[in-house]
């Protein structure tokens, strides 16, 4: 099995560099790769504790237990690892002092050299990324290696009949599994994966420190003024329909911001009202709808929202609906959940509302809009939600001090 492993790696490689020739993406994560090759070649650490991620909400994900080890451990060199150019990207632009670097094509020879020149006392892999070749150095070398928030649903490699035994094995080169949920842990049971604990999400925590940070933006300001805000998140062309509906049932006063989840390719030829980019050089006093066409606002933004949509749902699923979530407000997405908890949880307590058809928009709306009695219940519901799973990263940091982990 680990032969057809090192091929399929290798005829993915040969893809991505035929890919790269026109799509950005693979071009840069080519470059990247081989640039951290390079710039680790007269490097050697020690001390190091690593976090990978696959992407920007991997990183969101990880970063609550990253910040408090940096902050309680400052002895540390801390490195965080993305495959993702996207993520790269946003954590070098945001977090510009931070040691980032691209995680190398995942052969035995790129994985020996990167884990000796890096030389981490402790790994943490956030959710997924079951790389062999990482995960089978890290083994090898004995280095504590923790997945965090891990979620597993049955119909996943590990648990099918022929290819379960290999992608199982790489569950078992990690020194503990942090899970989000019960079923997950029940699931690694029946794998026999024996080393793992319930310990939460750490998007909980996240989401709870970016509500209590501080965020003003004078432009959102003066576009907002006193009006009630309608944001649709993270949405793409195949949810436009659906936002569109939503608008429509929407009293004329409100003020509406849209964040396209790749404004390159987001059509907006179906916009009636009159709109800009949040980019512009100033506001137009007309303009009821903002596209925001930049990066690393969206979660800041929910805290104007009296009403939020998240996209995804009509495609390979919904986005983050956390983000929104502790501002405690009606949230409505696509019928395409059921991959996520925190989706499901709140459904049934009645704070998130999933909508197949358009038809299902008008009623919903007016409940929305015409019971404060209603809007407050959501309101209690969401915040007591909240406080209920936070405090994961003090959890995982309790059990690393007691295991001897962390000195």
């Amino acid at each position: 099995m680990l032969f057809i492993y090192n091929i399929g790696i290798s005829f993915y490689y040969l893809l991505v560099h035929f890919v790269s020739i026109f799509d950005t993406k693979a071009k840069a994560i080519l470059h990247g790769q081989k640039q951290t090759l390079e710039k680790l070649k007269n490097e050697q650490y020690k001390d190091v504790i690593w976090f990978h991620c696959a992407s920007v909400g991997e990183f969101e994900q990880g970063y609550p237990l990253f910040n408090k080890l940096r902050n309680q451990y400052p002895l540390h060199k801390y490195l965080i690892t993305f495959y993702s150019p996207s993520g790269y990207q946003f954590v070098h632009a945001k977090y510009p002092a931070e040691w980032i670097l691209y995680l190398p094509k995942d052969t035995q020879k790129n994985m020996h050299f990167f884990i000796e020149k890096v030389n981490p006392s402790l790994v943490f892999v956030v959710k997924y990324e079951f790389w062999f070749h990482l995960l089978n150095e890290l083994k090898k070398k004995e280095i504590p290696t923790f997945l965090l928030s891990g979620v597993f649903r049955e119909n996943q490699f590990f648990f099918k009949p022929f290819l379960g035994s290999f992608f199982s094995s790489l569950l078992k080169k990690f020194t503990h599994l942090f899970l989000q949920d019960i079923n997950s842990f029940e699931l690694l049971n029946s794998i026999k994966i024996d080393s793992k604990s319930v310990a939460g999400d750490t998007r909980f925590d996240r989401v709870l420190e970016n509500k209590k940070a501080s965020f003003t933006d004078e432009k959102i300001t003066q576009f907002i003024k006193h009006n009630k805000v309608f944001i649709a998140g993270s949405c793409w062309n195949e949810d436009i329909e659906m936002i569109q509906s939503i608008i429509e049932n929407l009293p004329s006063d409100w003020k509406i911001i849209l964040a396209p989840h790749e404004m390159n390719s987001f059509k907006t030829n179906w916009i009636k009202k009159p709109f800009q980019f949040y980019t512009a050089s100033s506001l137009h006093v007309e303009s009821n709808i903002l596209i925001l066409d930049t990066m690393g606002l969206l979660s800041k933004l929910y805290r104007f929202s009296n009403v939020t949509y998240i996209g995804g749902g009509f495609g390979k699923g919904i986005h983050n609906i956390l983000e929104p979530a502790v501002f405690e407000h009606p949230i409505l997405i696509g019928p395409n959940y059921q991959k996520f908890n925190e989706a499901k949880s709140l459904i049934d307590l009645g704070c998130v509302f999933s909508l197949a058809t358009t038809n299902e928009v008008p009623h919903l709306m007016r409940n929305i809009l015409l019971s404060a009695e209603y809007i407050n219940e959501i309101k209690r519901k969401m915040g007591n939600y909240i406080q209920e799973n936070t405090n994961v990263s003090d959890r995982i940091l309790v059990f690393l001090r007691e295991q001897g982990y962390l000195k």
